[in-house]
């Protein structure tokens, strides 16, 4: 009998999960890039203040990893779906979710080591918020079960 490796749901893993995986972070890394960027802008050329920079850089960030992780990372089970509003805005959620994710254990580490390791926090906060995200991409928002799409190719 083979034992099979679970994804949080109970669901085999299968041989395109690592893949896809490092395809969202890469997706991520560039809309981290693109954040920052905007943010700057936003901040140093538009006279935005700090927050209102950063609720812009991270719409403008949220709307290129959704566009490229529609596309790139998802491609499969997106064949038959086009880009749409709905979809987008439970990318959208899936990512606020992320980032509360991301501020908990940024905090939880500054909170029980103190200020002086916020980076670690930060990377750690990334790191785990990045996985919720590719759970929730993966599971909800580009899943063919949930957009009722079928895909030409199979799932394995």
């Amino acid at each position: 009998m083979r034992n099979h490796l679970r994804d949080l749901f109970g669901n085999p893993v299968n041989h395109r999960i690592i893949p896809q995986l490092l395809r969202f972070g890469f997706v991520g890394a560039v809309g981290a890039a693109i954040n920052f960027f905007v943010y700057y802008a936003a901040v140093v050329y538009a006279n935005f203040g700090v927050n209102a920079g950063s609720v812009c850089a991270f719409g403008v960030a949220v709307a290129h990893n959704y566009l490229f992780n529609h596309r790139w990372t998802f491609g499969p089970e997106n064949e038959d779906n086009p880009i749409n509003l709905r979809q987008f805005m439970y990318y959208l959620f899936g990512n606020v979710w992320g980032l509360l994710i991301n501020l908990i254990v940024l905090n939880s580490i500054i909170f029980i080591f103190g200020v002086s390791l916020h980076f670690v926090g930060q990377v750690f906060g990334i790191f785990c918020g990045m996985l919720l995200n590719f759970l929730i991409a993966r599971q909800f928002v580009f899943s063919t079960a949930i957009n009722g799409t079928k895909s030409s190719r199979r799932r394995r």
